[in-house]
């Protein structure tokens, strides 16, 4: 049976990821295994920091219990209290290992020069699909939005393409919604301001260089043409906007995970949507 490894709210607060992991362990007849992290630095409290991590431990583990019997109908779902303060290393060696469905933990959508939220480190490290759960979300419907790079000549982000599509068009047959596909490219506006690069035209050039493309794509995922849609500009702008416009319930896009200090400087497009974005995204690698 597939299994949906679940990041839990902490402190019990909120349950934004479980409920929505529950739904989608019903759409794949998948159990959930939710994971409570908890940690804190016991170092030279000897006999009296064990006794309290373990009080600790058997209280969440009576919250836990009781929050699943509420939340979650499947007696199969399983759970466990986790002491660890790095987050992404534990899940990662679990996707590595148990090869989840999926793993899904609600955003904390922000990012600073010399903290990485977990998010990203998922985002970028972790082996199976991600799916990052926005709280207060633009809307309610499940329109699935798939973000996708038509004009690639490269083969593992052609390859990447197609298990986003493969991946949206699935979801979307079992949710009963619409799947729309959006690709963004290049534009630069410095170009724009010295007259030798001008945003229609880009798009004009793009939709008639890759007509056949679509064409090819919407026979073979069985999602109409005009789902299709090019709008030049940044990705972490455009996609957004276009998820609103299309009431997009569930962003997919690709990501592969910079190392060294460009990862810090530059990360990549499903990261750099995340603090725009008021969806779930799910975040695929190649």
């Amino acid at each position: 049976m597939n299994t949906i490894l679940v990041i839990a709210d902490p402190n019990f607060e909120k349950s934004v990821a479980i409920k929505q992991a529950d739904k989608l362990s019903q759409l794949y007849n998948a159990k959930l295994h939710v994971v409570y992290f908890y940690y804190e630095d016991l170092r030279g409290l000897g006999d009296k920091g064990d006794a309290f991590k373990e009080s600790l431990i058997a209280r969440m583990d009576d919250k836990a219990n009781d929050q699943l019997a509420e939340l979650c109908e499947n007696n199969l779902n399983t759970y466990e209290i986790v002491w660890q303060k790095h987050i992404h290393t534990w899940v990662n060696h679990y996707a590595e290992n148990e090869k989840p469905l999926m793993v899904v933990k609600t955003g904390n959508r922000s990012e600073t020069m010399f903290y990485t939220p977990t998010d990203w480190h998922l985002i970028r490290e972790c082996p199976a699909p991600v799916l990052i759960v926005a709280e207060d979300k633009w809307s309610r419907t499940p329109d699935i939005l798939a973000s996708v790079d038509l004009q690639t000549q490269l083969p593992d982000k052609q390859a990447l393409n197609h298990k986003i599509l493969e991946t949206s068009t699935k979801l979307a047959s079992k949710l009963n919604v619409q799947v729309h596909v959006c690709y963004t490219p290049l534009f630069s506006p410095v170009l724009r301001d010295f007259g030798l690069q001008f945003k229609d035209e880009v798009e004009a050039k793009a939709k008639q260089d890759l007509s056949a493309t679509i064409l090819q794509l919407s026979k073979q995922y069985q999602v109409p043409v005009d789902n299709f849609h090019i709008h030049a500009g940044k990705p972490e702008l455009v996609i957004p906007s276009m998820a609103a416009k299309y009431h997009a319930g569930i962003v997919v896009i690709g990501t592969v995970g910079r190392k060294g200090i460009s990862q810090k400087l530059l990360g990549n497009t499903a990261e750099n949507i995340l603090s725009f974005l008021k969806t779930d995204v799910l975040a695929l690698k190649p």
